[in-house]
């Protein structure tokens, strides 16, 4: 690894770690909620090669049940994991069962 890289790296986990210090809170869950989005469409391209929007439902569902649950409801970190599965179930129970009979558009690269 060069050297540049090691410094942008470096200057990320500073500005990362000094987030909540300077920017306003919801601000800063606001970026990371865009940031999991983000991230649920670069796997799926990457990985698949194939866009479905229906898919990234499946992720962030779960990402906010999940969330939502550890914030809110106190929940201990291990139910909070177990409570994820429970989301992406149900939306992809409603969603093969809609897209199965009007046809999903996948994107592809």
């Amino acid at each position: 690894m060069n050297t540049n890289k090691k410094i942008g790296y470096g200057l990320i986990l500073v500005s990362a770690l000094a987030a909540p210090l300077g920017i306003y809170p919801v601000f800063l869950m606001k970026i990371i909620c865009f940031a999991l989005v983000t991230c649920t469409f670069d796997l799926l391209i990457n990985f698949t090669g194939l866009l479905s929007f229906w898919y990234s439902e499946f992720f962030r569902g779960a990402g906010y049940v999940t969330g939502y649950a550890l914030q809110t409801l106190g929940l201990p970190t291990e139910l909070g994991l177990i409570l994820e599965t429970l989301p992406g179930t149900l939306i992809s129970f409603i969603m093969g069962s809609v897209g199965g009979s009007v046809g999903m558009a996948f994107i592809s690269r």
